[in-house]
């Protein structure tokens, strides 16, 4: 396996990075700017060193880019069970965002570097030499890049934009940071304006990428973002701004611009690792030289041999959600997980496709998601109820095992809302959304206590003793229970398994809709460090 973390240097970019005062994180190595944006092919190589270090930056092997982002955030909702094995603890307990972990740390550094090196191409892209089309495309794919990741800080370091559009979220930079800048800081915007730079520098890459720019066939190029990706993009950034129509249109835009194509049930169970899969709209691929990335495979895969820690696991509770028809039932299991061999229940959603030398490709969006955004919107959409009801149940059906359909749904209104959220849950399971869609909508995470007696093959002694109690599962994956047995035959010849050992927030109350515990919180170094944060919008009281 090749495991090294990198100290990546963009080339010529600004001589700080984005923490107020935090000179020495600059890179090792920097060259004019007249240099490194001397041409097209330069600027490119820019933008790819930004998708580098977006997957690559990171202080731990739990905390490696955007992919430990997206596992952050499902650990922090409420159907992921995190075993007892390394990784993502303070995520599961929701101490991280609002103890400022090295998940929160990572993120603020993974974000506003990139924004920068965006900021640098933006401010020197008009005058290189290239082709105007070329300009166009690599301006087009700053923009969406920043754009992007102004939503990922909207998102989490501010609570849902209706519940307060003016509260404070974070700073907003769009030109190269300065040195007088970078040490006195930019006062932090409302997450009204922070979306609203979000929609806008998306907006100006879904203009200036041409729509015929095509990224290739290869799996390593699947990052880039071209039309139908910026496009989606659009979409899932209205649907968090709650800009309905908007969130609509663009979701309908980009599932036409992939077909409507939903994965068949045999691509659905090959693990989710392969960036060229038809219903896969933006994906990050591994090689042997650049594996990095796949290393939050170990904690994904449940059932490979061979894989890590496997501690992402599913709720018990999460199972009975679905239909019995519905082939994603199937992929919920008991068993031991493949990193300490914990009897939990399991995913077979995610697996390697080469242990041994550490390949995976990491989802970032597909089709099935554009089918959730364009529902939701149409709920809340006058006269369009029918077509919410609709389009939920042609992804439902799509998810049935063959000769299945799913039930009609008739719900309306908040109940429609909620199956479809409950449907985001369920198919977007793992791949980052959890969290998120726990701010926006305002919810609480639900979690609750699931812990029987099961029964067991064992090996029973002359003596009397009992030895290698393995629980027995059935058929569908599931466990017989043995609640009802006395005391003396649940301890000699049973076992217990549980579920969620997390079931409170951090300080011993309830789970509640807006808890603090479920944001991001702005680092310590720039509280300290920016002088002018607090300038424009008060710090939230939570935190005073």
């Amino acid at each position: 396996m090749k495991l090294n973390f990198k100290t990546i240097c963009f080339g010529a970019l600004a001589a700080c990075t984005f923490t107020a005062c935090d000179l020495d994180t600059a890179p090792t190595t920097s060259l004019d700017a007249d240099a490194v944006y001397k041409n097209t092919e330069n600027a490119d190589r820019v933008m790819r060193g930004v998708w580098n270090y977006i997957f690559n930056s990171g202080s731990t092997y739990a905390s490696i880019g955007y992919g430990a982002i997206m596992m952050n955030d499902d650990f922090a909702g409420s159907d992921v069970v995190r075993t007892t094995s390394y990784g993502y603890s303070s995520s599961y307990n929701l101490t991280n965002g609002y103890g400022r972990g090295e998940i929160n740390d990572v993120m603020w550094d993974m974000v506003y570097d990139p924004i920068n090196n965006c900021n640098a191409v933006l401010a020197n892209i008009d005058n290189i030499e290239g082709e105007q089309t070329e300009k166009d495309r690599i301006k087009g794919q700053a923009y969406a890049t920043r754009g992007f990741l102004y939503m990922l800080l909207a998102s989490h370091y501010s609570f849902a934009i209706d519940k307060d559009p003016n509260a404070v979220c974070v700073p907003i930079y769009t030109e190269p940071t300065s040195y007088d800048m970078a040490v006195t800081g930019k006062p932090a915007s409302s997450v009204s304006e922070v979306y609203a730079q979000a929609l806008a520098d998306l907006k100006a890459g879904y203009d200036l990428i041409p729509t015929d720019y095509n990224r290739g066939s290869n799996a390593t190029d699947q990052y880039k973002i071209d039309h139908t990706v910026v496009t989606g993009l659009l979409a899932r950034t209205s649907l968090y701004a709650r800009e309905w129509q908007d969130a609509y249109n663009y979701a309908d835009e980009a599932m036409n611009l992939k077909n409507r194509y939903l994965m068949s049930e045999t691509e659905y169970k090959s693990g989710f690792n392969n960036a060229l899969n038809q219903e896969w709209m933006w994906g990050y691929s591994c090689t042997i030289d650049d594996n990095l990335p796949a290393y939050n495979f170990h904690f994904k895969d449940s059932t490979t041999p061979g894989s890590g820690y496997s501690c992402l696991n599913v709720d018990p509770y999460f199972k009975e959600l679905f239909d019995d028809n519905d082939y994603r039932k199937g992929m919920f299991f008991w068993g031991p997980n493949a990193g300490y061999g914990e009897w939990t229940m399991l995913s077979s959603k995610f697996k390697f496709a080469d242990v041994d030398n550490m390949l995976a490709d990491i989802v970032m969006m597909r089709v099935a998601e554009m089918y959730l955004i364009k529902a939701e919107a149409a709920a809340h959409l006058p006269g369009k109820t029918s077509e919410a009801q609709s389009l939920l149940k042609e992804l439902r059906d799509a998810r049935m095992k063959p000769g299945y359909t799913a039930a009609e749904i008739t719900a309306t209104g908040d109940d429609l809302l909620k199956e479809i959220w409950l449907e985001r849950r369920k198919e977007l399971w793992g791949e980052g959304f959890a969290l998120t869609d726990i701010i926006r909508n305002q919810q609480p995470v639900e979690r609750k206590t699931w812990q029987h007696f099961v029964e067991c093959t064992y090996n029973e002694h002359e003596d009397g003793s009992v030895t290698d109690k393995t629980p027995i599962v059935t058929e569908t994956g599931d466990v017989i229970f043995a609640d009802d047995k006395d005391e003396a035959y649940q301890s000699k010849y049973c076992v217990i398994l549980q579920g969620h050992s997390t079931v409170k927030l951090p300080d011993g109350t309830d789970f509640v809709p807006n808890s603090k515990y479920y944001l991001f919180r702005i680092t310590e170094q720039e509280e300290l460090q920016n002088l002018n944060l607090y300038n424009d919008h008060p710090k939230l009281d939570i935190y005073r």
